[in-house]
Parts: structure tokens; C-alpha cells; sequence
């Protein structure tokens, strides 16, 4: 199998085509003709993502964030993007990016998150995310904690206009998913699943109704990588999750 195969793979169950405009799937680093030998599969290709491949024999690296993202002025080991490039280049590995492919995909990162907290039955949240209902209404409290404990996260933090308010309706919008949480309502969803809501967007949520549980973006998103990995693995060619984490908890707290 060489590269563009692969990619045609891919394609299968991420099309490319669903990738926004302003994003960059697609292959990043590496020749589209050489020959695939093992692939790992990472949340982030980071210059330890691109060692650690090596180290598992690994020639092919698929990432979800894309390592190039907006124009790269200069190829230096003085930045992180830099250093992975140098190293990927180096070290002959060719990294494939699948992202708003990925997160947009039937079967990708939302419907894996729902199906992780034990719902099947989704449907769009325009483009971005998905809506869900649960099997029966249930504590704000312990839906988070359900949902923090099926997608192994550290921590999430829930935003409500009540300590006692009940859910039975639930968007989810994996990563920076700030932008819908007005789809979400509009919708009828209870309670909005995402990261990286800015202050003032919590706000207006809440005093909307909505109910707001925010995750690590990092976390949430990890999630849908064993899935990836499988999904890549039908190509035929051995498939191994790369475990470096772009950001570590050193500490976390909550009081």
C-alpha cells in the first residue's frame, strides 16, 4: 500500500470533501508514492508524536489537528511546528492530517462521543456536532459525571442556572464548539457538550436555559482515536495509537 492509498481510505469513511475551507487534511509531510509499512495514529503530531512513531516502526503518522495550519513562514528548530517537521522529514515519516473530516464524518468524533455515554441515535447539529436523547431524564450532576467517566476525562465543568436542573436532550460538538451553543438551544437541547467557551459566551448560554458542560479540548477529542485507529486499520496495514499528549495535566484542581 502506498500513501495515496491510504489517503483513498480514508476517504472512505472521512471524506476529504468535508473538510471546511479554512482547514488542512489531507497528507502534510511526505511523498503521496512511498510505501506504507505501519502507521500510528495521534491526537496531535507533536516532534515526540513523530519520534515515538519511529520507535514503533512506523513511516506514516495521522494526525487529527493538522501540524500546518495556517502558513508557515519558516521550517527552524526554534518552534514546535518546526522542530516536527525537521524531525518528520529526518526520520522519512509522512504525516496525514483528519480533521473537520473527522469531526464531521457519520460515524466520527461526535457520534463516538455519544456512543461512548451510551447513545446510538443522533442527528445533526448543522454542521458541527450532533443532538441526542437520552434514554430518561437525569441529574445534571450525575449526567457529567457519567459523561466525564466515559470519555476519561480529568475533569468537566458544568454551568447551570440551577444546582437541580434535569436533562433529557443533549448537543455535543467535539473540540472548540462555541459558536453553536445558539444551534443547540434553538434545537431543544438541555445541556451542550463542548470546549472552549469564553466567559461571556457562558454567560448568555445560561441565561438562555441552556446548560453548559465544558471538557479539555484535548481530552474530549482523544477520545475518538481508538476508533480512528480502527478504522484506518481495516486498510490492511498495522495500525498503532501514538500516546503522547501535546498538553499534560501536571495538576489539576477543583475546589
Amino acid at each position: 500500500m502506498k500513501i495515496r492509498d491510504l489517503l483513498c481510505h480514508i476517504n472512505t469513511f472521512a471524506p476529504f470533501e468535508l473538510a471546511e475551507e479554512w482547514d488542512n487534511s489531507g497528507l502534510l509531510v511526505g511523498s503521496i508514492g512511498a510505501e506504507v509499512t505501519r502507521i500510528g495514529v495521534c491526537l496531535d503530531a507533536v516532534s515526540e508524536a513523530v519520534i515515538e512513531a519511529e520507535h514503533q516502526g512506523c513511516n506514516v503518522l495521522v494526525c487529527h489537528h493538522p501540524l500546518i495550519f495556517r502558513p508557515a513562514k519558516r521550517v527552524t528548530d526554534e518552534t514546535e511546528q518546526g522542530r516536527t517537521i525537521i524531525e518528520a522529514i529526518r526520520r522519512n515519516i509522512a504525516i496525514i492530517a483528519a480533521h473537520t473530516n473527522w469531526d464531521k464524518a457519520q460515524g466520527g468524533v461526535n457520534d463516538i462521543l455519544a456512543g461512548l455515554i451510551g447513545i446510538k441515535d443522533t442527528e445533526p447539529l448543522g454542521d458541527f456536532g450532533v443532538l441526542c436523547s437520552l434514554p430518561q431524564t437525569v441529574a445534571v450532576k450525575n449526567f457529567a459525571e457519567h459523561v466525564q467517566s466515559s470519555w476519561g476525562l480529568s475533569h468537566i465543568d458544568v454551568y447551570a442556572k440551577y444546582v437541580l436542573d434535569k436533562v433529557s436532550r443533549a448537543a455535543i460538538c467535539g473540540g472548540s464548539g462555541a459558536s453553536f451553543w445558539k444551534t443547540a438551544r434553538e434545537k431543544g437541547a438541555d445541556v451542550y457538550l463542548t470546549a472552549d467557551m469564553k466567559y461571556h459566551e457562558i454567560i448568555d448560554a445560561t441565561k438562555e436555559g441552556l446548560i453548559i458542560a465544558l471538557a479539555d479540548h484535548g481530552e474530549m477529542e482523544r477520545a475518538s482515536i481508538p476508533e480512528l485507529s480502527r478504522k484506518i486499520s481495516l486498510c490492511g496495514t498495522e495500525t498503532v495509537i501514538i500516546g503522547v499528549k501535546a498538553l499534560p495535566k501536571i495538576l489539576s484542581l477543583r475546589v
